[in-house]
């Protein structure tokens, strides 16, 4: 029983540790988008709606209306 409440305490841990990482990025005012600016999509109104080498998936991610609500 210990083992489960163990593995649930740290598979939870786990799982929230980047939206966390991402929360106290943006409180401390630092940018949670891409170390590399040339990867980031903005929509038409200017707002970040995410970040990705490949320029395939940076296409379908600026023409997803979608994107950035």
């Amino acid at each position: 029983m210990k083992k489960l409440i163990t593995i649930v305490a740290l598979s939870a841990t786990l799982i929230s540790a980047p939206a966390l990482t991402s929360t106290l990025a943006m409180a401390a005012g630092q940018s949670a988008h891409s170390a590399n600016p040339a990867t980031n999509v903005y929509n038409t109104r200017g707002h970040y709606v995410g970040s990705d080498p490949d320029p395939f998936i940076r296409d379908q991610l600026a023409r997803d209306p979608r994107a950035g609500w």
